[in-house]
């Protein structure tokens, strides 16, 4: 394999591995270890000020529902997701550590409770580069919502979800959450192959 090819097949292993890093913790909400009766607290599902790897910022609580709180939805995978509009509008939080700047892109997946218009929005953040907003009604069911935002320097940043609807108990879902770089377009990865390749030469005629 010639000094190009390498370099290409480096490129690619390394973004690999980045894209496949996870910087958010438990974004699937499917680690329930600690919590009271497994996850739920209130016969069918569970209300805490905190849950592995997310915190209460506002309102009453972080509501985990499994897949056999309401009969309606599931967990869009797996059997835990998350409302926030438990008792009153509530909001969480993780803070999320990025080993580099450069562009990502937060996904998760969204799914409203409620067939009246404005009771199911959510809000999402992430501290000084993203925010945005996102509704809909029943029965619309799980959809992905991706944002692409750019991170100036290395560094802690905090990401937050907030319930924007109607405060009254019942809200937009989430799930599986994910932040993870964006990876370099395969222009990219040719030109570094290429300078690879450059340098490879050069070095081949200093050493002739």
């Amino acid at each position: 394999m010639n000094a190009k090819s390498l370099a290409v097949a480096a490129g690619l292993a390394m973004l690999a591995s980045s894209a496949s890093a996870a910087l958010v913790t438990n974004g699937g909400f499917e680690d329930v270890s600690g919590l009271a009766d497994g996850g739920k607290n209130r016969g069918s599902y569970g209300v805490y000020n905190s849950i592995p790897g997310w915190t209460k910022s506002s309102g009453s609580g972080i509501e985990l529902q499994d897949n056999g709180t309401l009969g309606t939805i599931d967990a869009n995978t797996g059997n835990w997701y998350v409302e926030l509009d438990s008792d009153e509008n509530s909001s969480m939080y993780q803070d999320v550590t990025f080993a580099s700047a450069g562009d990502y892109v937060l996904s998760f997946f969204y799914a409203p409770r409620t067939s009246t218009i404005g009771d199911n929005g959510i809000t999402y953040s992430v501290a000084g580069a993203l925010s945005g907003f996102v509704d809909d009604v029943f029965p619309a069911g799980w959809r992905e919502v991706k944002s692409v935002f750019t991170v100036a320097s290395a560094g802690t940043l905090r990401l937050t979800f907030t319930a924007g609807g109607l405060s009254n108990s019942l809200g937009g879902f989430i799930d599986d959450v994910s932040i993870a770089p964006v990876p370099v377009p395969a222009a990219g990865l040719m030109l570094m192959g290429g300078l690879a390749g450059l340098g490879a030469f050069a070095r081949r005629r200093r050493q002739a």
